[in-house]
């Protein structure tokens, strides 16, 4: 009989692991355009996923204080440094406790890989807040900078922007981050050059100038006027004095990349002047990602990149190529020229985007840069002062106390093509060179190889070396080049547990092995695995290796306790059946990361019924939040509307009060179009202000709203089709011949408002209102609205092959922030799209 049950239970045993070996939702490739975020996350995190172990060393963004030729090895480090997460995080003990009362929620591969960067970001960013707690600045610094480089590894999953527990802790991880910079007086050589930025836009009223002798000769011959005011001496101050050693760095390393720079802006109309801007902008460091997620030199966002020809995918990032980027940063500067007729505005709107800057010349009334200023974001009120302190120094830094800077030898290089997937070890070999000098040439390949599935990929190999290369790379066997490990497929193995046992993505195996994402794995099954030279020819156990998910050994074992917040009260719930940890977080007025904190939650892990949590509150609430604790759930949910109307009606008053920028949190069950309607504003506006290009977002994130006196938002961006409008734009339609005015049928689209409307065909409020009989502002989505627009017609685009929307704007005469807005897209458009053009 015992034998009868133990052959039972071995049959269902094997059934169970027969169903693990399904794949469902797999990390997929991923190069559609107009994704961003608003990464604002990230310092020097340049790679998007796992490198083998032919680059396991892992970069920390160290700011050397002597610019030698040594930094080459620093900047090779950044560029080449990949998170190996999954395979660092899993394999090498960089794993999390586990509390084991929680249930294992893990589900798809996808979502245990991404869990797991999440936990082991969030440990870092434990580590972070105790090291600070304890007056380690400089470990505190160097764990926040770890935790955004876990972070930024989890940002190329795709969709992950509708992750909330992604968000979450992005959003925790920078706010703490920020208050952190705001509260020491300078950064630690670990800080990336973000937190610089960040820093300097913080304290730059405050720098007293006259702790180093600014030298004040006129720059003259620049087509960028290069001035001398308070505002660029502050600057100025601040890199001779705390900022030297960043700023040496930079003059190093535009040895390297200013030659490259010089010859395109030449080739594409662009000022010399202006290629100083990627100073400030990425450190130099072709690898550096932000906290807004944008990467390169030229900090491009994926949307903006696409517009300018530049793809990826897990292979490659052509953000990340200084020659690429450097040419479609020219393209696009000199196209935000043409849009102000102005450097400064231009610059200006490299940075906050056109929109802004459009609102703060209406706003102000005028096209000068220095008397719109206070119109602008802080962070792009000192983007020009920065800008110009930072060209007057590198045009002239013997003058400012940089003369002895050495300055790294130009890139030189020789092109070569080569075919499918190729260890970059063999590549360097057939060169004659380094794996990572070649990485130095090629910073666009994230991974170990170049990209598979690619007949003729152009690889850079160091100068005078094309036909050594060419010769030697034809005597390599073609098994030796295409680096593939044979994996057979045992019994109970899914495709992400191969993947971390191999130290590659998922996607890799799907996209070399041509799977789908549900595509089942079969025992006995054979599947080609992508891996570095030194890898492949490593010694694989054949018995395969189930990956343990719980009561892991954490390195951070030190961190997993609970974080204890000074100058509040503990307080215990227990979890009813039904609510979620952001419930809890709504209800005591915290974040779900500090939750998660405080009663060291894992990612991955469901929040059961009957738990007990910690919750830390404000001493003097302490009373009001244990009668939260004991009312029902419809209680807490009411008693949390309550304080959000309070909130509501606060911010309102304050917004009549006058114009200005306010930040809206938020909260559980918004929309977009709630939060428009709201504060009266377009959702295209609520989209374009904060770089939106979908319509999802999640509780906890905050977005830029702008006010107008009078509770009358102004248009994001008003048309330039079919004439600019007047800054008055309430009343632009006051002055028409309505004779001459052609009747068109506008169906109202999702997100639009009266004001958007009558921006976008330059007439009034009060002109639409009576034309429509509407005796409120109100419209509803599909409503047929008519307008009286003077010689305005709808035409239709049909797109083409190679068409682009700038290239669409150009040869129609409009703005590709009209195309959007009036077809309502944010991401690509596909030959045999319609659109809709008014003009």
């Amino acid at each position: 009989m015992r034998t009868f049950i133990q052959h039972l239970l071995q049959i269902l045993f094997s059934i169970f692991l027969l169903a693990g070996c399904s794949n469902n939702s797999l990390f997929k490739s991923s190069d559609s355009p107009g994704e961003s975020s608003s990464q604002p996350a990230g310092a020097n995190a340049g790679s998007s996923s796992v490198l083998a172990k032919t680059s396991s060393a892992r970069g920390n963004g160290t700011v050397s204080s002597s610019p030698k030729k040594n930094t080459d090895k620093a900047l090779v480090a950044a560029s080449a440094k990949s998170s190996k997460a999954l395979k660092d995080a899993g394999s090498r003990g960089d794993t999390v406790a586990v509390d084991s009362s929680e249930s294992d929620t893990l589900g798809t591969e996808d979502e245990k890989a991404i869990a797991l960067l999440l936990e082991t970001a969030r440990q870092h960013y434990l580590a972070a807040l105790e090291a600070q707690s304890n007056g380690d600045s400089t470990l505190s610094a160097d764990e926040f900078e770890q935790a955004i480089q876990f972070l930024n590894e989890v940002s190329y999953y795709p969709d992950i922007e509708n992750n909330n527990d992604f968000n979450e802790l992005s959003r925790s991880v920078i706010e703490d981050y920020e208050k952190y910079i705001a509260s020491v007086d300078e950064l630690g050589p670990g800080s990336s050059v973000f937190a610089l930025r960040e820093k300097l836009n913080l304290d730059v009223d405050k720098i007293d100038i006259s702790k180093v002798k600014i030298p004040h000769e006129v720059v003259t011959g620049t087509t960028v006027p290069l001035v001398m005011n308070d505002q660029v001496e502050r600057n100025i101050s601040f890199f001779m004095d705390k900022g030297r050693d960043y700023f040496e760095r930079w003059l190093y390393l535009a040895g390297r990349y200013f030659p490259v720079m010089s010859k395109i802006f030449k080739e594409e109309g662009v000022p010399q002047e202006v290629m100083y801007l990627s100073m400030p902008e990425s450190g130099l460091n072709p690898s550096a990602r932000s906290w807004a997620r944008a990467v390169g030199l030229w900090q491009f966002m994926r949307g903006t990149g696409y517009l300018y020809g530049l793809r990826g995918n897990m292979w490659f990032d052509q953000r990340r190529d200084f020659e690429k980027s450097t040419r479609a940063a020219a393209q696009h500067l000199k196209d935000l020229y043409s849009e102000f007729n102005d450097w400064y505005l231009a610059l200006a709107a490299y940075n906050a985007g056109v929109g802004r800057i459009r609102r703060a010349v209406l706003r102000s009334g005028t096209n000068d840069f220095w008397a719109l200023r206070r119109y602008l974001p802080r962070q792009t009120r000192n983007y020009i002062p920065q800008y110009i302190a930072v060209t007057l120094m590198a045009m002239h830094p013997e003058l400012y106390g940089f003369g002895d800077v050495e300055k790294a030898d130009a890139l030189k290089w020789d092109d070569v093509t080569v075919s499918g997937c190729v260890d970059l070890s063999v590549l360097a070999k057939c060169a004659e060179t380094s794996v990572d000098e070649m990485r130095l040439l090629n910073p666009e390949l994230i991974q170990w190889c170049t990209p598979p599935d690619m007949k003729s990929y152009t690889l850079r190999v160091p100068e005078g070396k094309a036909d050594v290369f060419t010769e030697n790379f034809a005597k390599v066997p073609d098994d030796k080049k295409m680096n593939y490990t044979e994996h057979r497929v045992y019994r109970g193995e899914t495709l992400y547990g191969i993947a971390r046992r191999y130290g590659v993505l998922t996607s890799m195996i799907m996209e070399v092995n041509h799977l789908r994402s549900r595509s089942r794995l079969h025992i006995g099954q054979v599947l080609l695995i992508p891996a570095s030279a030194t890898f492949a020819s490593a010694d694989i156990a054949p018995e395969p290796q189930t990956v343990k998910w719980h009561k892991r050994v954490s390195r951070f074992h030190r961190y997993t306790r609970e974080y204890q917040p000074a100058g509040r009260d503990k307080l215990y719930y227990k979890v009813k059946r039904g609510e979620t940890l952001g419930h809890v977080a709504e209800w005591f007025g915290c974040r779900a990361s500090d939750l998660r904190n405080w009663n060291n939650l894992a990612y991955g892990r469901m929040l059961m019924a009957g738990r007990t949590l910690v919750v830390w509150v404000p001493s003097e609430k302490l009373s009001y939040y244990k009668n939260i604790a004991s009312m029902s759930f419809a209680e807490k949910q009411k008693s949390v509307g309550a304080a959000e109307q309070t909130t509501a009606a606060n911010t309102d008053d304050a917004a009549d009060a006058n114009d200005h920028w306010i930040q809206h949190t938020v909260r559980r069950g918004e929309s977009l179009e709630k939060i428009a309607n709201d504060y009266n504003v377009a959702v295209a506006d609520l989209k374009t202000w904060n770089k939106l290009h979908r319509s999802r977002i999640f509780a906890g994130q905050t977005l830029e709203v702008y006010r107008a006196s009078g509770n009358q938002a102004m248009a994001a961006d008003p048309p330039q089709a079919p004439k600019k409008p007047s800054p008055s734009v309430g009343h632009a339609g006051a002055a028409h011949d309505k004779a001459s005015a052609n009747t068109i049928k506008h169906r109202v689209k999702r997100g639009e408002t009266l004001e958007s409307i009558a921006g976008m065909y330059n007439v009034s409020i009060a002109d639409l209102k009576k034309w429509n009989k509407l005796i409120s502002s109100r419209i509803v989505v599909g409503k047929k609205l008519r307008v009286q627009a003077p010689d305005v017609k709808a035409t239709y685009y049909r797109v083409r092959n190679g068409d682009s929307l700038w290239t669409i704007s150009k040869r129609l005469g409009v703005s590709v922030d009209d195309i959007q807005k009036w077809n309502d897209i944010a991401e690509a458009i596909r030959p045999g799209d319609k659109l809709v053009i008014y003009r």
